[in-house]
C-alpha cells in the first residue's frame, strides 16, 4: 500500500538519525521527529531515489532530488494519482510538496468519495504529521498551521479521531512552537470520548505549553499532574527547561536544573543540548560556548537542536554556528547529499531571508567522497532550487553555487544555478552564463536555446540580437542548428528587409557566409520574397549547399504557379546554380522531382510543368536523364494532352546533359510503379478493381480509399467503403478511425460520431486528432443542444496538447460559433438566456482564451448574426458598432447594410421578422452603420459595400441615383473584389441589377466587365446551364451589345460539355 510505504519511509529515516531505536516507539527526545508515530512492525527497506532525465546544460544524470515538478505540468485528477504524485516526491527528496498537499486537499473538498476512493483515516494522519518544519521547511508554522485545519476537518468526515490523532495534533504544535490557548476544552473533547487523560497525554501538554514559552499555562499543568499523581518524567523537567529558556528566564532554567538533580535525576547530554539552546536564544553566547567545550559526546539531533537554538540568536554568531557544524559525527555526513534534517533547516534559513548565514553554514560540512560513475551534482541542489523559490539575489545564488564547486561539494554548482535560472527566472540567465564563463566552463549554443526563446517573447527581435551579441562576447558561436531552428525564425520582421537584415547580423558577430543559406530558406518559407532574394545573392557571393534549399523552393513554386511567376522562378534557381557547392549534381532535376512530389498539384498540371521547364530551358538550365525521363513518366500519367507532352518531351531532350548526376534521395520521386499512397482516388478505385478481381489482399486500398473519400467529401461511397471494411473484417488504423470519426460528422450523425470517437480513443489512447475535426465535433454538439459538452470537450484538448489554432481552422471556428448562434435563437434557449447576453460571443472569447481562435471578422460574424436570428435589430446594429469599435472589424457589413436597405424600403417580410422595426428606425440603423464602415474603413470603402447592398435589396432607382451622384466615391478595386466574391457566392441577380445600374457610368466599374465575371465562374464550376441563362437575360435587354469576348467563352463552355450551340449564338459567333 502507498501509505505503507510512506510511513516506513518515515520509520527508516527515524532509526537512521537515532531518535529511535529500531522496532521502538518513538520518544518525548526535543530533537526534530515527525509528528506521527509510525506503525512499529513497518521496518525495512529504505526510500527509492527515482533518476532524473539528462540536464540541458550536461551530459550526466542527477539524483530526482534535483527536480521539484514543475507547475505548468497539468495536474492530476483522481485522488489516488494526486497521492501517488505527492509520494514520489517524498521518495525523491524526503521532503512533502506543499502545493501537493494543497491539490490534494482541494480535491479531497471538492468531492465526495467514499473512504475507499478518497483518502484512508491513516492517509490523513499521516498528512497531519507532516505540517512541521522538517517535513515542510519552506512554510511558516502559520501556513503549517492552516494545513493542519484543514486536514483535520477531513479527518472528521471520517469519524471521531482517536486519542494517537491528538497526539499528533500537539506534537505538530510543539514543532512549529504554536501556542495551545486553553488545554482544558481539548482535555474535555478527549475524555468524553477516549476516556481521563493519562501521564503521557499530560506530557505532551507540557511540552506544547513549554515550547511556546508559556509557562504560566505549564503551571497549571503541573499542578493538575501533582493532583493525579503523575510523576515527573526526565522529559519533562526537559520540557521545563526549554519553557524557561523561551521564556527569557536563565534563572528558572538553572532552578529546573537543581531540582532534576534533587529528584535524583543526573543531567544528560540532552539536558545539556537543552541549556545549550537556552543559552543561545538569550544571546548568552559566551554560556554556550563554554558548555560546548565542557561537555561532548552529543548525538546529531542533539547538535541540530543546538545548532537551531544557536541560529535563533540575534545577532547569530556564526562561528559558533561553524563549530557546532564541525561537532556532527561524521557517519551523519556521509552521503552525496546533505542529511535530510539539516537540509530543511537550511532551507528554513533560506526562507527567512538569512541566505549569507546558510553559505557559511555549508561551507563548515565536508565535501561528499565520489566513486566510479556516481552523481555529483546532487549536493545542496535542492537548496539552490529553493534560492530561486524564495527570490534570493542572483548573485547570493551564485556565490554560493561557486563556493560549492571550489570547495568540491558540487562541482556542477553553476550549471545547475544556469539550468534553474533558464527555467525559473530567464532575466538572470545571461548573468549565471557570465559566472560559468568566469570559471572557465565552455558555453555551448544550444545552452542559450531557451534564453533565445525567452527574449524573442520578452523584446522581440531586437532582444534576440542582443543576446546574440552578448552570446559572441562569451566567446559562444551561433551553430547551424541554432541559427536555423532557433533564431532565424523569429528574425520575422528583420527579414522582412534582407540585406540590412544581414547587416545587423554582421554586427552582432554572425557572418555572412555563416548565415546567407538560412537566410535564403527564412525568405522563401515567410516571405516569398523573390526580387530581395536575388538581390542577395548578387551582393553576396557565397557558396551555397543546395540541398537545404530543395523543401522550401519546391513550396515556392506553388506559389509561383499560382501567380505565373515562371520566369522570376527560373531566375532564381540560375542565380543559386551559380552559387552552388556541388557543381556535379542535378539540383534542377530533383527540384523539379520535388515539386512533382506525391501531394503536389503539379503533378497533375503538366500544361505548367511545361512552362516551369520552358524558363528553365531559357536560361540554359540543365538536368540529368534520369530525372528528364522521370519528369516525363510523371507528366503522362497527369495529362493525355498530346500537344503538352511532346512539347515536354523535346525541351526536356534540350535540356539533358549526361555528366549530372541525380541525387539518390531524389530518384525516389520518378518511379513508374505507384505506390498506393501516392494514388490520387480514382487510380486508387481502378487499383481496387484491379485487386478484387485478382482475388488480392485489398485492405491497404480499402483504408487509404475511405480516407480520401471522406477528405474529399465523397461520404456515399465512404459509407460503402466502410461497410465493405467491415465485411472483410479490415484491421483499423488510427487514421482510418478518425476518418470514420470525421464522416460521421460531416453526415451530422452525432451518436455515431460519439460512438466513434469513443473507440478511437480507446484503442488508441494516444493518438491526437486533429483540431479541425473536434472543433467539427464540438459543432456538432452544439447543433444537438449541448453547448456545455462541446466546451468540456475543447477545454480537455486544451488541457492536454497545445492549441495551434489560427487561420488552419478558422472556418471550423466559423461553423461552431454559427451553430451556437442558430441554437441561442431558439425559442427555448431565448427564454433560458438573460437579457443582453449573447452565448455565441461567450464561446468566442471561450475559444480565444483557449488559444484555437483570435479575432477575426469572419468569426466576429456570428455574434452579429445571433441578434438578427434572435428578431433583435436594435441590439443587432449595438453589437456591431461595439465590434467595431473594440477590434476594427466589420462583421457581417455586407448582410447586414442589405437588410437595413430592405427594411428602410418597407419590405413586408423582412418588418415582420424584426418585431418594433418601422421604416424610419431601420433607416437611423442604415445611417449607424454607415457611419460605423466610414470610422473603421473609410468613405470610399464604404460606398462600395452600400453601392453592393442597394444592388442586393434596394430599388434600381436608388442605385442609379446613387451612381451618378458625382460627389459618391468608391474603392474601384475593392468593388471589383468583391464582385468576384459574389460572383463565387452564385449572387447572379445582385450583379445583373448592378450591371445595369452602372450602365453608361464609367467611372464606376464597366458592365461588360461584370457579365464576364460571371461567365468565369461558371466556366470554372463547369455549369453551361446558368452561363446559357445568363445569355438569355442578356439577350433579352436590348439597350446591351454583348462583346465577341463573352460569345466566345460561351461556346467554349458549350462546346466543352458538348451541348448544340443555340442558332443566337451561332449567329453572334459566326459559327456554321
Amino acid at each position: 500500500m502507498q501509505r505503507a510505504r510512506l510511513l516506513q519511509s518515515v520509520w527508516v529515516r527515524l532509526t537512521r538519525l537515532g531518535q529511535l531505536p529500531a522496532g521502538a516507539l518513538p520518544t518525548t527526545i526535543h530533537g526534530l521527529r515527525y509528528a506521527t508515530n509510525p506503525n512499529p512492525s513497518l521496518t525495512g527497506a529504505a526510500t527509492t531515489v527515482h533518476q532524473l532525465q539528462h540536464r540541458c546544460l550536461g551530459s550526466s544524470s542527477s539524483s530526482g532530488r534535483n527536480r521539484r515538478p514543475s507547475g505548468s505540468t497539468a495536474a492530476p485528477n483522481s485522488i489516488e494519482d494526486l497521492w501517488t504524485q505527492l509520494e514520489t516526491y517524498y521518495q525523491q527528496h524526503s521532503l512533502l510538496n506543499y502545493e501537493q498537499c494543497r491539490r490534494l486537499l482541494d480535491n479531497l473538498e471538492t468531492t465526495r468519495a467514499p473512504a475507499p476512493l478518497g483518502l484512508s483515516a491513516a492517509q490523513i494522519h499521516f498528512l497531519l504529521g507532516s505540517c512541521v518544519p522538517e517535513l515542510l521547511p519552506a512554510q511558516s508554522a502559520q501556513e503549517r498551521l492552516q494545513l493542519f485545519q484543514s486536514l483535520w476537518v477531513q479527518l472528521l468526515k471520517q469519524g471521531q479521531p482517536t486519542l494517537a490523532h491528538y497526539h499528533t495534533q500537539l506534537e505538530v504544535l510543539r514543532q512549529n512552537r504554536l501556542p495551545l490557548p486553553d488545554h482544558r476544552p481539548l482535555l474535555a473533547e478527549i475524555g468524553v470520548y477516549h476516556g481521563p487523560a493519562d501521564a503521557t497525554l499530560y506530557s505532551s501538554l507540557l511540552d506544547v505549553a513549554c515550547s511556546a514559552g508559556n509557562m504560566r499555562q505549564a503551571t497549571e499543568l503541573l499542578a493538575e499532574m501533582r493532583e493525579k499523581n503523575f510523576p515527573l518524567t526526565e522529559a519533562n523537567f526537559h520540557a521545563l527547561l526549554l519553557g524557561h529558556g523561551r521564556n527569557k528566564d536563565l534563572p528558572g532554567v538553572e532552578s529546573v536544573l537543581s531540582s532534576m538533580r534533587a529528584a535524583g535525576i543526573s543531567p544528560s547530554a540532552s539536558t545539556q543540548a537543552i541549556r545549550f539552546a537556552a543559552f543561545a536564544e538569550n544571546e548568552e553566547v559566551a554560556k554556550a560556548r563554554d558548555l560546548l567545550q565542557v561537555h561532548g559526546g552529543f548525538t546529531a539531533p542533539q547538535l541540530l537542536q543546538m545548532l537551531r537554538g544557536a541560529l535563533s540568536s540575534r545577532p547569530v554568531d556564526t562561528d559558533l554556528v561553524q563549530q557546532l557544524v564541525k561537532e556532527l559525527p561524521k557517519e551523519y555526513l556521509t552521503g552525496f547529499d546533505l542529511p535530510p534534517a539539516l537540509r530543511s533547516l537550511c532551507i528554513e534559513l533560506v526562507h527567512q531571508g538569512q541566505a549569507q548565514l546558510l553559505i557559511r553554514l555549508v561551507a563548515a560540512l565536508p565535501a561528499p567522497i565520489f566513486n566510479g560513475n556516481q552523481n555529483v551534482d546532487e549536493y545542496a541542489a535542492l537548496i539552490l532550487q529553493e534560492f530561486f523559490r524564495a527570490r534570493v539575489p542572483v548573485e547570493e545564488t551564485l556565490q554560493f553555487a561557486r563556493e560549492l564547486s571550489q570547495r568540491g561539494q558540487n562541482q556542477r554548482a553553476l550549471h545547475l544555478v544556469t539550468e534553474l535560472a533558464l527555467r525559473r527566472l530567464p532575466a538572470a540567465a545571461l548573468r549565471c552564463f557570465e559566472a560559468l564563463s568566469d570559471a572557465g566552463q565552455e558555453l555551448r549554443p544550444h545552452y542559450f536555446w531557451p534564453l533565445i526563446l525567452h527574449q524573442h517573447h520578452r523584446d522581440g527581435e531586437s532582444g534576440m540580437l542582443r543576446l546574440v551579441a552578448d552570446m559572441q562576447r562569451l566567446r559562444v558561436e551561433c551553430d547551424e542548428d541554432t541559427l536555423r531552428q532557433y533564431l532565424l525564425p523569429n528574425l520575422v520582421q528583420t527579414l522582412q528587409q534582407p540585406l540590412q537584415a544581414l547587416q545587423q547580423l554582421e554586427s552582432v558577430g554572425i557572418k555572412p557566409s555563416q548565415v546567407v543559406v538560412h537566410v535564403i530558406t527564412q525568405l522563401l518559407q515567410q516571405h516569398q520574397q523573390l526580387p530581395e532574394i536575388l538581390d542577395l545573392l548578387q551582393r553576396y557571393p557565397t557558396r551555397l549547399q543546395l540541398s537545404s534549399l530543395l523543401q522550401p523552393l519546391s513550396a515556392l513554386s506553388v506559389h509561383a504557379r499560382a501567380t505565373k511567376r515562371f520566369e522570376l522562378f527560373a531566375q532564381l534557381i540560375q542565380a543559386l546554380l551559380l552559387r552552388s557547392l556541388q557543381k556535379e549534381e542535378d539540383f534542377v532535376g530533383a527540384l523539379l522531382l520535388q515539386m512533382c512530389g506525391p501531394q503536389m498539384r503539379l503533378r497533375q498540371d503538366a500544361a505548367s510543368l511545361l512552362k516551369f521547364v520552358h524558363e528553365l530551358r531559357r536560361l540554359e538550365l540543365q538536368l540529368s536523364p534520369a530525372a528528364a525521363e522521370a519528369l516525363l513518366s510523371i507528366a503522362r500519367q497527369g495529362t493525355e494532352d498530346s500537344q503538352v507532352l511532346q512539347a515536354l518531351g523535346k525541351t526536356l531532350q534540350k535540356m539533358r546533359n549526361a555528366k549530372l548526376t541525380l541525387p539518390a534521395e531524389s530518384a525516389a520521386h520518378g518511379g513508374f510503379i505507384k505506390h498506393p499512397r501516392d494514388m490520387s482516388q480514382d487510380e486508387l478505385e481502378c487499383h481496387l478493381i484491379e485487386l478484387e478481381s485478382k482475388k488480392l489482399n485489398p485492405r491497404g486500398v480499402l483504408r487509404r480509399l475511405l480516407q480520401l473519400s471522406v477528405r474529399n467529401g465523397r461520404l456515399e461511397r465512404a459509407q460503402q467503403l466502410l461497410t465493405k471494411c467491415q465485411a472483410l473484417n479490415v484491421q483499423t488504423s488510427a487514421g482510418m478511425l478518425a476518418s470514420i470519426f470525421d464522416m460521421y460528422i460531416k453526415q451530422r450523425d452525432l451518436a455515431r460520431a460519439q460512438q466513434s470517437l469513443e473507440n478511437l480513443q480507446s484503442t488508441y489512447p494516444a493518438f491526437m486528432i486533429d483540431e479541425h475535426k473536434l472543433i467539427d465535433f464540438a459543432g456538432l454538439l452544439v447543433h444537438g443542444g449541448q453547448l456545455e459538452a462541446a466546451k468540456q470537450l475543447l477545454q480537455r484538448r486544451a488541457d492536454q496538447h497545445k492549441i495551434i489554432g489560427g487561420t488552419y481552422v478558422i472556418k471550423n471556428v466559423w461553423q461552431l460559433l454559427t451553430n451556437v448562434a442558430q441554437m441561442a435563437a431558439d425559442t427555448n434557449q431565448q427564454e433560458a438566456a438573460p437579457t443582453g447576453r449573447n452565448l455565441t460571443q461567450e464561446t468566442l472569447d471561450f475559444l480565444r482564451q483557449l488559444g484555437y481562435c483570435q479575432a477575426h471578422n469572419a468569426l466576429l460574424g456570428p455574434v452579429v448574426r445571433e441578434w438578427l436570428l434572435r428578431g433583435d435589430m436594435d441590439a443587432a446594429v449595438a453589437e456591431f458598432q461595439r465590434l467595431s469599435s473594440q477590434h476594427k472589424h466589420t462583421p457581417l457589413q455586407f448582410e447586414l447594410l442589405s437588410l437595413l436597405v430592405r427594411l428602410g424600403n418597407g419590405d413586408e417580410e423582412a418588418l415582420a421578422r424584426f418585431p418594433g422595426i418601422t421604416a424610419a428606425t431601420a433607416q437611423q440603423h442604415l445611417a449607424a452603420v454607415t457611419a460605423t464602415v466610414s470610422r473603421v474603413h473609410g468613405a470610399a470603402n464604404m460606398n462600395s459595400a452600400l453601392l453592393l447592398a442597394l444592388a442586393e435589396s434596394g430599388t434600381e432607382t436608388q442605385l442609379r441615383r446613387l451612381i451618378i451622384n458625382p460627389e459618391f466615391r468608391i474603392n474601384h478595386d475593392l468593388l471589383v473584389k468583391n464582385c468576384e466574391h459574389l460572383g463565387q457566392e452564385g449572387a447572379v441577380r445582385t450583379l445583373l441589377r448592378l450591371a445595369r445600374g452602372v450602365r453608361g457610368v464609367q467611372r464606376s466599374i464597366d458592365e461588360q466587365r461584370i457579365y464576364d465575371m460571371l461567365l468565369a465562374q461558371f466556366s470554372k464550376s463547369n455549369n453551361y446551364e446558368a452561363a446559357l441563362d445568363l445569355f438569355e437575360r442578356l439577350e433579352a435587354d436590348d439597350e446591351l451589345k454583348m462583346s465577341q469576348e463573352f460569345i466566345r467563352n460561351l461556346v467554349k463552355l458549350l462546346q466543352l460539355n458538348n451541348v448544340e450551340i443555340p442558332s443566337g449564338i451561332a449567329l453572334r459567333a459566326q459559327i456554321r
